[in-house]
């Protein structure tokens, strides 16, 4: 089947023997082919679980995916429903998340979207606390792309000049993410310790492996809920003061404990490391050097003597200049080269979070299949995905979909569950894979709602 598939998606699997996709795009009207990336993505998932099954004695059948309903997670935020109305996100209208002609023609992405972001934009641009868009206009009409872009990100904001794809690969970031794979995984020297007896289920493959998140936003959070529906005791350990988006707190949160901790009180970070010396794998979703200061980075915790499976996901990726600024879905999309140019409008971005999605799909799959490479030769593995590698994955399958011919989602089926927040439906997992019980066996709780230690 690999054949019928866009430029090299298949590549992440090395073909899809003993998968079965079903649809076509396009789903949603993009000129991408964001649903079959995201199918692709998640038979990836299907496939390492069964691998890890039949390791633990099990004889799981197909995976099957469906290219509409992989299409259709990648909105799953907006397709959910809370007591029956949507949960809306955060930034609609807000004029520091949106893109603005700069005075050399081009167009910028500035993306304020939360508090600090913000503040750093409005620095930057000379605005007051509450700009008009009309304000944020002329101030980037005032400004050079370039220098502007550049700007933000010594304030530690996040902007992105609207790219097309051989820019994108000519620029000095550009090109090193670009020559990257969708995920890379490394093997370290250290040797696992003693997993307490953890070994695979045939039927729950990770039930009992242990997962420390510390991510937030989408590509993180979505790693851990991958591995939560393939039955990992996920524990989700984020800080109070720091902002959120609630509809994405909910859509992530399937599967998980939730915990908090502030890293700034040193005793508390101290409970966090101790934690983090008992996962069996933990998943991090800051830019590259944020961890590192709480020694909660991969080398950090391998001093410790730790030797599990590491994870990083970020915006930009782990090499190149660019790879310790803040992005987001939007920036990502804007700066490689997705986002279209549209005669003298904004750029069109993609109507779905395509690359948050598909990269929490791509690196809980690699982290699946990290830990059933350490069940054979007993060794970590440092695992590195971003919404920049995901983007460069889909730009070299091509625009071979016709948007005007998108079929549309239909009216989704949805699953029901009791949360905190009250009566959540939502999509159920977009993967299956016979013989194995894919799905989330706790409803989504708020940020901070239980204790930091392991059940």
């Amino acid at each position: 089947m690999s054949g019928d598939l866009p430029g090299g998606l298949a590549r992440p699997l090395g073909g899809l023997d003993g998968v079965v996709l079903t649809g076509a795009d396009p789903a949603l009207p993009t000129p991408w082919p964001i649903g079959t990336a995201a199918a692709v993505a998640l038979a990836h998932v299907g496939r390492a679980a069964a691998r890890l099954s039949v390791l633990g004695g099990g004889q799981p059948g197909a995976v099957r995916v469906d290219v509409t309903a992989a299409a259709t997670s990648l909105i799953s935020f907006a397709v959910q429903r809370l007591d029956g109305q949507p949960t809306l996100r955060t930034n609609d209208g807000n004029p520091l998340v949106d893109r603005y002609r700069c005075a050399d023609g081009r167009w910028i992405h500035l993306h304020g979207g939360f508090p600090g972001l913000a503040d750093r934009l409005r620095a930057e641009l000379g605005l007051g606390a509450a700009p008009t868009a009309e304000e944020v206009a002329a101030a980037c009409a005032g400004r050079g792309s370039s220098e502007l872009e550049d700007a933000v990100a010594v304030r530690g904001g996040a902007a992105a000049i609207v790219r097309s794809a051989p820019e994108w690969a000519a620029h000095p970031h550009g090109s090193v993410v670009r020559a990257l794979p969708p995920t890379r995984t490394r093997t370290t020297g250290s040797t696992t310790p003693d997993r307490g007896g953890w070994a695979p289920d045939p039927v729950r493959p990770l039930a009992g492996l242990r997962v420390l998140d510390l991510t937030r936003v989408l590509a993180g959070p979505t790693c851990g809920r991958t591995l939560a529906a393939l039955g990992a005791d996920v524990l989700h350990v984020r800080a109070a003061h720091l902002p959120n988006v609630p509809a994405f707190v909910i859509d992530t949160g399937h599967g998980k404990r939730q915990a908090g901790c502030d890293l700034r009180d040193p005793d508390q970070a101290a409970a966090l490391r101790a934690v983090a010396r008992r996962a069996h794998v933990v998943v991090q979703g800051y830019r590259p050097g944020v961890m590192a200061r709480f020694g909660l980075d991969a080398d950090g915790l391998r001093t410790d003597g730790w030797s599990g499976t590491f994870a990083s996901i970020s915006c930009y990726g782990p090499d190149g200049p660019w790879a310790g600024r803040a992005g987001w879905e939007q920036l990502a999309q804007s700066a490689s080269g997705l986002a279209e140019l549209v005669g003298d409008g904004p750029p069109r971005l993609l109507p779905a979070a395509a690359t948050d999605y598909t990269t929490g799909y791509l690196a809980g799959a690699a982290v699946v299949d990290a830990v059933a490479d350490a069940l054979g030769d007993g060794r970590g593995r440092d695992v590195e995905a971003s919404l920049c590698q995901t983007a460069g994955w889909l730009l070299d399958a091509g625009p071979v979909c016709d948007p005007t011919a998108a079929t549309g989602i239909g009216a989704p089926t949805l699953a029901a569950v009791d949360t905190a927040w009250g009566r959540l439906e939502h999509l159920p997992p977009a993967v299956a894979v016979d013989g194995l019980h894919v799905g989330w066996d706790r409803p989504p709780a708020p940020v901070g709602a239980g204790p930091l230690r392991w059940a």
